[in-house]
């Protein structure tokens, strides 16, 4: 249905559609490129709301932060070719993190008679979103506003369907200023639904329920799945219908860490199976390896994925290819849903699936206690080991509601903190990115309810890329418990340094040239402040990170944010 005409210039129209789309937030630094969008969002009633940040990459890293925890999109403003330059890195994550981050651009103006001397022509490019096709999910630079609402349609449709990604949208600014024309008319996005899921079919769906009903010692390998409540629950459901254990890759959070059958870091969960239903793992080669060892892989892989649907030639973040006995193309939560079914109606033997419950209940039962009791423990010189910090942080919000926003520590988290709803841990970059953290954690946070805190246990390092977006974090006085895991070095860098130094027969001891951050070293706690975040520290022994953490906890619940500098062992 035509709706009647309320805007007055093209950018009024681009604010328009995002607010139909239901977008709520849009980060952005400002650039001259978008200054009509910017000023459509600034006198637009409802539009959505501006976070301001320091540098794209920041708010690149907002939005896919936010669309993993949201499980919808935010937008992104981009200046021009500068603008966008400087946020390819984090786009490059979003694309490898499946995050549907909808990203809009200025250019121009196109018209060269129109153009400012210089500026706007070092600021234009023949085809602007060449830079970053290789790693979106589709782009588009409609040429008059007319085209406007169909070419918004269908990045929203891409950013709906799976598996996602980034899209990005270039917009001229003589498009973004002039006057619309009168015969310009709207007629709704609702036109353009969002394609449906990929289903399995019939015949994978028996295939799938007779390989498992077979199986001895079947597990779940969980990656991009269980993404909303119902999916999550489902999981959980098809879990104890099998008896059988879930390693959680954590490229989403698929599954509750606190259930019997949670198996990330249990040791010889897979490597005893004989069945592995694969869930959309991209890296599915790297669990199946690292399991069967020296030996030849004993198990039956049914390899549920979307992976192929997003294959680029550019970079290779598709992964090595790993043997199956049967690739399915599918959504995960689809296939889930179709096995659920079947055992619903014809449910394997309950004394069998008994028997395995209680099997790896003990066995993961007993591998959180031992966790936590080595954790409680540890100890290092002027230093706390980054097991204990986490125990200490689990101990910190016991009884608050939080979520977890980001870290790049293994996924350590997982053995201490109960993670147990969809979304309530949003992953790291994907993409290998520095400078993530913090924003993703804040984009996290734009995500939650009042009254839900996000934690951000991340490197030093990576904090030190972009540690502007701390204030940000104080700008929109976002409740963001940042938690340095500051060993003053790269620590990648100086564990490579130490292994090749000692394959070719040479001394370790210079593996920090090149690679430390100890001499000076960075006062983080003084950096957090300056930008207008409550922080202490550098914290070096548990008590007084004991100490910190509750009054950090405190700042975070009143809804500001905290950061805790805290120094753990380096290699």
């Amino acid at each position: 249905m035509t709706q009647a005409r309320r805007s007055r210039y093209g950018s009024d129209v681009i604010v328009e559609l995002m607010l139909e789309a239901g977008i709520e937030h849009v980060a952005f630094n400002p650039g001259a490129s978008f200054r009509g969008i910017h000023d459509s969002l600034v006198h637009t009633a409802g539009a959505p709301r501006i976070t301001l940040c320091m540098h794209e990459a920041v708010a690149v890293s907002v939005a896919q932060g936010y669309a993993k925890a949201a499980g919808k999109p935010m937008a992104a403003l981009l200046h021009n070719v500068v603008g966008l330059q400087n946020a390819s890195m984090a786009i490059y994550n979003a694309w490898c993190d499946r995050a549907p981050a909808l990203l809009l651009g200025g250019t121009g103006p196109k018209a060269k008679g129109r153009r400012r001397p210089w500026i706007d022509w070092i600021h234009t490019a023949s085809v602007q979103a060449n830079i970053v096709r290789d790693f979106t999910k589709w782009d588009d630079e409609p040429h008059d506003v007319h085209s406007v609402e169909e070419s918004f349609a269908r990045a929203m449709g891409a950013l709906g369907s799976v598996p996602s990604g980034p899209v990005y949208l270039c917009y001229d600014v003589d498009l973004q200023e002039d006057p619309l024309p009168e015969d310009f008319t709207r007629h709704g996005l609702d036109r353009f639904p969002v394609p449906t899921r990929p289903a399995p079919a019939a015949d994978d769906i028996a295939w799938i329920v007779r390989t498992l009903r077979a199986a001895r010692r079947p597990v779940i390998l969980a990656g991009y799945a269980g993404e909303t409540s119902e999916a999550f629950a489902a999981l959980v459901e098809l879990a104890e219908a099998l008896g059988a254990p879930v390693v959680d890759t954590g490229v989403r959070h698929a599954f509750p860490t606190t259930h019997p059958l949670a198996a990330m870091h249990v040791p010889g969960i897979l490597r005893e199976a004989d069945a592995v239903l694969a869930l959309d793992v991209e890296d599915l080669q790297s669990p199946l390896a690292e399991a069967a060892g020296d030996t030849e892989r004993p198990q039956a892989v049914i390899n549920v994925s979307l992976a192929g649907l997003k294959l680029r030639a550019w970079a290779h973040d598709y992964q090595a290819m790993a043997a199956a006995e049967r690739h399915i193309t599918a959504a995960a939560d689809r296939v889930v849903e179709a096995v659920l079914d079947q055992l619903r109606r014809q449910p394997l033997p309950a004394d069998l699936v008994a028997a395995r419950r209680a099997e790896y209940a003990d066995r993961t039962t007993a591998a959180r206690r031992g966790w936590a009791a080595t954790a409680a423990a540890a100890t290092a010189d002027g230093a706390i080991p980054l097991e204990r910090v986490l125990y200490e942080v689990a101990g910190a919000v016991d009884g608050t509601d939080f979520v977890l926003g980001g870290g790049s520590n293994g996924r350590l988290e997982h053995k201490y903190l109960p993670l147990t709803r969809a979304r309530q841990y949003t992953g790291w970059a994907a993409g290998g990115g520095l400078g993530y953290g913090v924003g993703g954690a804040l984009g996290t946070a734009l995500a939650q309810q009042p009254g839900t805190i996000t934690i951000d246990v991340q490197a030093d390092g990576d904090l030190l890329f972009l540690p502007s977006a701390l204030w940000t974090a104080a700008h929109r006085s976002l409740p963001v418990l940042v938690i340095v895991n500051n060993n003053r070095q790269y620590g990648n860098t100086v564990e490579h340094a130490g292994t090749i130094a000692r394959q070719r027969g040479h001394d370790d001891a210079l593996r920090y040239v090149g690679a430390g951050l100890a001499d000076p070293p960075v006062d983080l706690a003084a950096m957090a402040r300056s930008f207008g975040v409550w922080a202490a520290g550098p914290i070096s022994d548990s008590q007084t990170l004991a100490e910190n953490l509750a009054q950090a906890v405190k700042v975070v619940s009143s809804g500001k944010p905290a950061l805790l500098d805290v120094l753990t062992p380096g290699f």
